[in-house]
């Protein structure tokens, strides 16, 4: 049982800087999500570029931040940090933007990869449990999650090779939906602690995630719902955009 714990928190952990910025920067990261959400059929290259700019400014833009020389010359100027947030972010946008059809199957591999791994981290414990019910000597291979992830990975490449619109679409509406879902889910742990689970942040980012099953639960329905409609809407607004 404790190496499937060793084995969530890392994947879990991966993520903490991302999902902090999701939460600290909220103002820039539902506003976002929405649009991912809602419009994912009518401008595939804007929402790339979108996605572009939620990489940077979660993901490399905490990397960059902890250089000792970046440090030094944003110090703790609260309005330079969101500036330099901001310009790490539109600089990643541009990139991607330009090498749009490059990155395209790049993207549809780090979405499906992203995916495998949180679909890994709510369905592997359960399946764990009953295993090792039956076979108290099972230990899960350490590989297992990165194979999950790795085959999504692939067929969501392909995918996005064989239909870019489609593929746009769906890579739009998961991101949209998952960051949603998360920040929801926050605040009913933030509400609810007792109830949802536990979260903890230290130095604005995440130190501690655990979330109880009514937690996880949420957070899958929340999922479910987002992407429904998601979904829907964007077939909707894509048919009257056609027929305009």
């Amino acid at each position: 049982m404790n190496t499937v714990q060793m084995i969530d928190q890392a994947d879990i952990t991966y993520f903490f800087p991302l999902l902090s910025q999701i939460i600290n920067q909220w103002y820039f990261s539902i506003p976002i999500a929405v649009a991912l959400l809602l419009a994912s059929r009518l401008f595939p290259k804007i929402i790339i570029s979108v996605v572009g700019f939620i990489a940077g400014v979660g993901l490399v833009y905490p990397l960059i931040y902890n250089i000792e020389y970046v440090k030094n010359l944003i110090g703790t100027n609260e309005t330079a940090q969101i500036v330099f947030m901001i310009l790490t972010g539109v600089v990643i946008a541009a990139v991607v933007f330009a090498l749009f059809k490059f990155l395209f199957f790049l993207v549809g591999m780090l979405a499906g990869f992203f995916i495998g791994i949180w679909l890994y981290n709510i369905i592997s414990p359960g399946v764990y449990t009953s295993i090792m019910d039956n076979y108290p000597q099972f230990s899960p291979p350490a590989w297992i999650p990165f194979a999950i992830a790795g085959f999504l990975a692939v067929i969501i490449g392909i995918l996005a090779l064989i239909s870019q619109e489609r593929a746009v679409s769906l890579i739009s509406v998961v991101i949209g939906a998952l960051i949603i879902s998360f920040y929801g889910v926050y605040w009913l742990i933030v509400l609810f602690p007792q109830t949802f689970g536990t979260i903890e942040m230290q130095n604005d980012v995440i130190s501690v995630l655990d979330l109880s099953s009514l937690g996880l639960l949420s957070f899958v329905i929340l999922m479910i719902v987002l992407c429904y409609a998601g979904f829907k809407i964007g077939k909707i607004r894509r048919r009257e955009y056609d027929e305009g």
